[in-house]
This record gives structure tokens, sequence and C-alpha cells, in this order.
């Protein structure tokens, strides 16, 4: 099989681990494979040209953010390669099979694709393959999905040969890579898409994890990690753990971990934050969405806004590099709500915020709330679309878009026009060790801040 990153129009990317991961599966199996990131091609089609002919499957992966481009290159195979069997997967396609099958794809993967992947590249039929959705006889067949993976330690690691993350532009040290240790969140937040992982805590060995950070470091000269756990301190005992193998087997010399993803505000551990820090993580965000608390209700985040500042400021005073995660235009948002989470933030002493324009996606509460009222009917495949872009989701009774985009310009002006925290996010870079990549970081947010009033 051969697979295909679809684009997304961010100012930072990462290589494409869930792809890496399929591989890795599909190599256990001796089946051939390989991968295209339209990311790192100035041309995606000869790209596709040079590279298809010695397949007959082709799978391509799309969370809301890759939905456009993920379109466009299915259209091109379609009409150049016909007799090339089409295989969908990730967030978007589980959620959006129906509109997929059968004009852009023959196959798509619902949910954790590990299993069904190499069944379909061993040529199973359909019909005994849990999971997926094609069209045969002029209708959609939805196959039930099976339990999700319980033992995450069967998964292999992924074929991180295969990339080179240099050509990959995050903050940070290079070379860098991306783990997941756990799947699955016991949360009920409305906006999340829970059909890829689902609700059921599931974590990996710490032995597990240990060997791929140690892989990482030995084969790979990994100098920086970036879990990206939905929330890797929801147990903190295993948090523990980890960190102190880490430190035990000095993992953490020349090697410094991060969690961009974010952790719960409400899960306060003293000890494992030492611990962490020890370990070597040294930049974490921290999941908010709103300081309204009627608004985190209605979310459904299960989440004290109370507890947030403790947690906040002992991060920080631990030296911890800290991000905060906002969420502006929710359907019960208003304009005394969003005042409310701008004076929150700017109290915190956190280092940076990152405030997302709320995009619905589909398959989730959040999004058959609003679907009757989007600005956009095809689901976001019509153009690029990004947490960060603003651009009008939905109609909002509550918020004018116009209130939106001033409380989003007037978040990031008031949040980063302070001396003292300008002054502290330049002190705490400088000691972590000042990265070429840190600087074109700090230069492009400012930048953009200063003459656009958003990251």
């Amino acid at each position: 099989m051969l697979f295909i990153n679809p684009d997304y129009k961010l100012w930072f990317k990462y290589p494409p681990m869930g792809i890496l991961y399929l591989i890795a599966v599909l190599r256990e199996k001796k089946i051939k494979s390989d991968f295209i990131d339209a990311y790192l091609t100035k041309n995606i089609e000869f790209a596709i040209d040079n590279k298809i002919q010695d397949y007959d499957t082709v799978g391509i992966t799309a969370t809301v953010g890759q939905a456009y481009s993920a379109k466009k290159i299915a259209e091109y195979i379609r009409e150049k390669y016909p007799e090339v069997r089409i295989v969908w997967g990730g967030p978007h396609s589980t959620a959006e099979y129906e509109t997929l099958l059968p004009k852009l794809a023959d196959i798509v993967v619902l949910g954790e694709g590990e299993k069904q992947t190499a069944s379909i590249c061993s040529n199973t039929p359909l019909n005994e393959i849990p999971g997926i959705a094609y069209f045969k006889k002029n209708k959609i067949i939805h196959n039930p999905r099976e339990n999700y993976i319980q033992d995450l330690d069967s998964i292999p690691f992924p074929a991180w040969d295969l990339i080179d993350s240099k050509q990959y532009h995050s903050p940070g040290r290079r070379p860098l890579y991306l783990m997941v240790t756990e799947r699955g969140c016991p949360f009920h937040c409305i906006n999340c898409f829970k059909d890829i992982h689902g609700n059921t805590f599931r974590t990996r060995s710490v032995e597990n994890v240990i060997n791929e950070i140690t892989l990482l470091k030995e084969k790979y000269n990994a100098r920086e990690i970036h879990f990206w756990d939905d929330n890797f301190t929801l147990n903190p005992k295993r948090a523990k753990k980890i960190c102190s193998e880490i430190i035990n087997k000095k993992l953490n010399e020349d090697l410094r971990f991060a969690l961009p993803s974010g952790i719960r505000a409400d899960i306060y551990d003293e000890e494992m934050f030492t611990l962490m820090h020890k370990a070597g993580f040294y930049f974490l965000n921290v999941g908010i969405e709103s300081a309204d608390q009627e608004v985190l209700n209605k979310l459904k985040k299960d989440l004290d806004i109370s507890k947030v500042k403790k947690t906040v400021e002992t991060l920080c005073a631990m030296k911890f590099r800290v991000g905060l995660l906002f969420m502006m235009g929710l359907p019960f948002d208003t304009k005394e709500s969003l005042n409310k989470t701008i004076d929150f933030a700017v109290s915190l002493p956190a280092h940076h915020a990152f405030i997302s324009i709320v995009t619905p996606l589909s398959g989730t509460p959040l999004f058959e709330m609003v679907k009757n009222k989007m600005k956009r009917k095809t689901h976001y495949e019509d153009s690029f679309i990004g947490y960060d872009i603003e651009e009008e989701r939905f109609v909002n009774e509550n918020l004018p878009y116009e209130i939106l985009l001033q409380s989003h310009h007037k978040a990031y002006r008031r949040f980063y026009a302070n001396p003292k925290r300008i002054y502290r996010i330049i002190k705490t870079i400088l000691k972590e060790g000042f990265t070429f990549n840190d600087f074109l970081f700090m230069l492009k947010c400012g930048f953009k801040i200063l003459s656009t009033g958003h990251r």
C-alpha cells in the first residue's frame, strides 16, 4: 500500500506518526508499503506518478485540516488511475465515510486502523473485516467495529527509518520525534471526536515506553520527543514511573520532552511535576478552553476553573515553560464569557497562549448542535481550514462574528503586551538552550500578533 499524508496549512509540521505505525504493521506481515508526504513535496501529483506504479492500493489519511488536500488527491488518483483501490482513514474519514463512498473511496477504515489495514492488504474478504465501510451492489456496507486494541504493546514502533526528522519544522531541538503512550480519553467534551480511540483509557507499559525512548535516542539521535497523548498525567502513578525510569537510565541526558497536546489543569501532583522536570520535560500546555464555568459545564469539560490557577502557578514556579489552550466561539459563548476568559488568561503567569477559533468536527455532539447553521455545507472540504484560521464556521446568535474576531485579537494583544511576560519568555528559552527554531518561532509569532492581532 502506498500511503499519502495530505497537506495541512500550518506554520509547523510533524512527521505522520499514524502512517508510520501502519507501515510498521505491514512490514511485520511482509507487505510492501511506502508513503508520500504532501507537506514535503512541491508537486504532489508528480510524486504520486513517480510511486503509484508499484502499488494497487493507496491509503489516504485525513483530519479536518487535511480534508481539502485529501479530496484533491483522491480526485486526481480516481481520474488518472481508476484501477487503483483507494482506502481512506483518520478522524475526518471515519466521520464522513458516507460522503466519500464510492466517488472518492473504495474502502474507509473506521477508527483505529492497524488491524483493518493489514487485513485489507492481505486481501481478506471485505465482509470479514470489522470496522470498515465499503460500497457494494449500489449501497454502502458498514461492518461493525471490534473492541479497541487493548494490548498497545503489541503494536510495533513507527517506521521512523523512512523519514528525515530535520525536514519537519516545529519549535524545539532537532532531530525531533513524536510518541503516544496511551489511547482513549474517559472524558466527554462535546467538541472532541472520540470515534478513533474511544473513551476507554488504555496505556502502553512503562517498559515499552522506555524502550521506544531508548530506540529514538540511540538509533535516531533524538534530541527532543513530543508526547501527543490525550493526557499524559491522567494517571500520576504511571507518569511518575515513566519519569523515574528516564532518570534512572539517564535518557534525559541531551534529550528533552514536551507535552504540546496539553494536560488537565485539575490533576495536581507536585511530586509528579518535580519528577517530570527532573526527567527533562521542559514545555507543556494546559487545557483550559474557557474561564467561564457555565461555558465549561455546557462543554462537558468536567473542569473546576477554580483549580486552574494553582496548577499553572506551580508549573511556572517549577520552571516549566507553560502554554495555555483556550477556545473562542462556542455556541454558548458570549462577549461577556470571552472577556472573562481574556482576563483570566492575562492574570496567569504562563509563557504562551494558544487560542483557537472553535471548529465543530463532524461526528461530535458540538457538530450536531450547529450543523444546520454551518457556513461550510461541505464540511470544510472546499478549502484549507485550521483551528487558528479566522473564518466564520457557523452562525452564532449569541456572538456576532465581528465580536468573536475582536475578542480573538484582544486576547492575544493583551496577553503578550506585557513586558514582564516577554522578559520571562526570553529568560526561560535562553535558560533551556536557545535554538534557531525557537528564534524563528518567536519571530514569526511576534510579527503575526503585532500585524494581525492573533497567532
